[in-house]
């Protein structure tokens, strides 16, 4: 019976020593997800800025021909 008794404290301190670990790498694991998550999200910002920043003088050039096409037709349709 003492046996018996015996291995069932080890079994149940065992389960706690591996609940423990368990947890403590799971919390380990969220802690380096956590940081590869704002890493990404930084990167992905800083690429968002950097495309925006190619994309300004698209964007400017497109409107300045828009607007000129809208004012040579304007000086042209009063010429006629």
């Amino acid at each position: 019976m003492k046996a018996l008794f015996q291995n069932a404290k080890n079994a149940v301190q065992s389960t706690k020593v591996q609940a423990v670990t368990g947890a403590t790498l799971a919390m380990a694991a969220v802690g380096s997800a956590h940081a590869s998550a704002e890493a990404a999200f930084s990167e992905v910002s800083a690429s968002g800025a950097e495309m925006a920043g190619y994309a300004w003088p698209v964007v400017a050039s497109i409107t300045a021909a828009l607007i000129g096409i809208k004012l040579f037709k304007k000086f042209a349709n009063r010429a006629s």
